[in-house]
């Protein structure tokens, strides 16, 4: 029957909903895995893959890579799916369902697991399945999108962490404001007053929020005051010009579901990748901004927090950072307030549009085993044991 190569995406699964919000990072996973897959003979729904059963009974060759999964009960994928186990990450909100003894068989089948973070290496260990911690494929990105440093221009800010308290909460019905707050985001709009002006125009800080999706909240101050939280904190360690002429980004957006399609998905991610690799500096709290971003060359600042990294923050879900974060020189933010235990960073007072850093190198060995590895899985010239050597 022979085999066809596939590319595993992930639309949105909230089918009956006219509106999806959805984190285009899902596909920025899948660009890095299209950089593998020539040609791309069919598309498989990560959240729908056990039913894939193809008419021409032809076998899947599919680069399974990414967050598993929100529909556990469509886990493990049909016979017809003939997968690379890498780059995964399995949620510990699904972890009871995914691991049960049909998807365990799955997994050992078809192993060794490569995990994209050490959690998911310690939990699939832990249940007899042989794991390695094989890091993130979006770090091979540099394979087709990396540019030379004369074409850089620019900086990107996507989706950096910060503090943005509430001015007025909802309880018992009714809602109560925070005096002193309204008085401190009185004073500091007086005090950043230009500048904050100037950033509330940007649609980010309309749509942004820390705690994950989008802000649904358009009342007319929230821009401001979201841009005085943000300046207020960023401006200690970064320069005013800077933070102005930089783009910013969130990798949230919401899915039309009548009308969208995982073409128009792809072509976003894409579009990002390219920004964030002709980028002078990237400046993130997103693993697939920051990760893709080391693997293109592009300077990384990555913004770590409590709620970014730990394992009950709503910014992550626990867990998804467990051997990434030592691969970017990091910023730590607390209370509005920066710290780092990088030494590179800790001797840059202030960063500028003149600053230059070069990022870490330890992914370096990650990125060219994930390469090595789907390259030679989706080698039409090796047989099957050959491809699973």
């Amino acid at each position: 029957m022979g085999t066809k190569k596939g590319l595993m995406v992930q639309f949105p699964c909230a089918r009956g909903r006219a509106f999806v919000c959805k984190n285009i990072g899902d596909y920025v996973q899948s660009i890095a895995a299209r950089q593998f897959v020539d040609p791309v003979e069919v598309y498989v729904e990560q959240e729908e893959a056990n039913q894939s059963y193809p008419e021409d009974k032809k076998k899947i060759k599919l680069i399974m890579n990414g967050w598993f999964q929100w529909r556990a009960e469509n886990w493990p994928p049909s016979e017809y799916i003939q997968p690379l186990l890498i780059s995964m990450h399995i949620s510990p909100l699904k972890a009871d369902q995914l691991l049960n003894e049909k998807g365990l068989k799955f997994l050992r089948d078809n192993g060794p697991v490569g995990c994209r973070d050490t959690y998911t290496r310690d939990l699939l260990e832990k249940h007899d399945v042989p794991a390695y911690f094989s890091s993130c494929l979006t770090l091979t990105m540099g394979k087709k999108y990396k540019v030379s440093d004369s074409e850089r221009n620019g900086y990107c800010i996507v989706d950096p962490y910060f503090d943005i308290p509430d001015l007025i909460e909802e309880k018992d019905g009714k809602k109560h404001r925070h005096p002193l707050r309204i008085l401190q985001f009185a004073f500091d709009y007086l005090r950043y007053r230009k500048p904050v002006k100037e950033l509330a125009k940007r649609e980010f800080f309309t749509l942004y929020s820390p705690k994950g999706f989008l802000d649904r909240d358009r009342s007319s101050y929230r821009p401001y005051y979201k841009a005085v939280c943000f300046y207020k904190a960023y401006s200690k360690k970064f320069d005013k010009k800077l933070l102005l002429d930089a783009e910013y980004i969130t990798h949230w957006l919401d899915v039309d579901m009548s009308t969208g399609t995982n073409d128009q998905l792809l072509d976003i991610a894409e579009s990002l990748v390219r920004k964030y690799a002709a980028a002078k500096m990237v400046i993130t709290s997103r693993i697939h901004c920051g990760l893709p971003s080391l693997g293109m060359g592009t300077p990384v600042v990555f913004i770590a927090n409590e709620e970014v990294v730990s394992e009950s923050g709503s910014f992550n879900t626990p867990g998804r950072l467990g051997g990434l974060l030592e691969l970017f020189r990091v910023l730590n933010i607390s209370g509005g307030r920066f710290s780092t235990e990088d030494s590179v960073f800790a001797s840059i007072d202030k960063f500028t549009e003149d600053t230059r850093f070069v990022n870490k190198d330890d992914w370096k060995e990650y990125a060219e085993k994930l390469d090595k590895a789907c390259t030679r899985f989706m080698s039409d010239d090796l047989s099957e044991e050959q491809r699973n050597e």
